[in-house]
């Protein structure tokens, strides 16, 4: 027991080191890396790079990141630890506007002969549901989640992937300054409290509404924020938790409240059109009815055989059920 007890507390020591070197020296150069552009913060990256190479020196474990974008950790991480499987999920559905992501990615990784890296071209969660079909026997010992940053895919990350995680796992989560991240990461630890936050880091706000400068500084750090969770199963660590306040849980009870309402997956282009009206920006106002005015023509077939509220989506379920033996 006491060696496994000094093992666990010599990886957690491990991972520390490893994210102070990160603060000091950023992201790990190599010179096939010339040319590769993301979104993600330089000192994300160089995490994620040390992780792979520390982790590697074990057998049957592998690499594991939830959204590709253009391919900037998952070639940066597989080019740093060679002989480690990198496997990366993205099936494009966002962040794409012109769809021509997937091919970039497959480009980079042709380009930059990142041999050992696959592209998993799948929904996020039908992958993680069959992961075994892609990892075989493999143990994921770094997981990257920087998908989807709605609550509830977050935290079907870190659910799906914990009957793949190796004993040393170590799990990165992107983009903490959104309260969603904040608070399914906080969700998550609470219910599970064999892993334990060890590291988080934020920046003031979103890099699209940093100045310039504001940018550049934190591109080369966490730029949107970060949380790194540890497994602690002999729980030297104390519980640590993102930082969360009560009034962030009204989003979720609005989000339950526009859901419900027939014109709800119309809702960010009805705020942005009543962001216009009550700031009285006419031109903003103007671009905003008719994209609505668009999308609900689109789906207004759909849409009106919804009722105006309480929509609950139930009347294909069943009316009882069991569960027999």
């Amino acid at each position: 027991m006491a060696k496994a007890i000094n093992a666990n507390h010599k990886h957690i020591e491990d991972v520390f080191k490893l994210i102070k070197n990160t603060e000091k020296a950023g992201m790990l150069t190599h010179s096939k890396l010339d040319g590769l552009t993301g979104i993600s913060g330089l000192m994300t990256v160089g995490l994620l790079q040390r992780l792979a190479k520390q982790l590697a020196k074990e057998k049957n474990i592998c690499y594991l990141e939830i959204g590709v974008f253009q391919g900037l950790t998952l070639v940066a991480t597989a080019l740093a630890a060679p002989n480690l499987p990198c496997f990366g999920i993205d099936n494009f559905a966002t962040l794409d506007p012109e769809e021509k992501n997937k091919t970039i990615v497959r480009n980079r990784l042709h380009e930059f002969n990142a041999k050992n890296a696959t592209l998993i071209d799948s929904d996020f969660e039908e992958a993680l549901e069959g992961l075994n079909d892609y990892l075989g026997a493999k143990k994921v010992g770094v997981f990257f989640i920087d998908g989807p940053h709605d609550y509830r895919s977050q935290l079907v990350c870190l659910m799906l992937i914990k009957p793949y995680l190796h004993e040393r796992a170590v799990i990165v989560v992107d983009d903490a300054n959104y309260p969603d991240v904040r608070w399914s990461t906080k969700d998550f630890l609470l219910g599970h409290p064999e892993f334990k936050l060890l590291f988080d880091a934020y920046s003031p706000a979103h890099p699209a509404n940093m100045t310039s400068r504001e940018k550049e500084k934190h591109r080369c750090g966490w730029l949107n924020g970060i949380h790194v969770l540890i497994r602690d199963q002999e729980d030297i660590l104390p519980k640590m938790f993102p930082p969360t306040n009560a009034g962030e849980r009204k989003l979720y009870l609005n989000e339950w409240l526009a859901h419900r309402l027939r014109m709800a997956e119309m809702a960010p282009e009805s705020l942005r059109l009543a962001d216009a009206i009550c700031t009285n920006n006419k031109p903003a106002d103007k671009l905003s009815r008719r994209a609505l005015k668009n999308k609900y023509e689109k789906n207004k077939d759909r849409l009106n055989l919804l009722f105006d509220d309480r929509n609950v989506f139930s009347k294909d379920l069943p009316l009882s059920r069991f569960n027999l033996i």
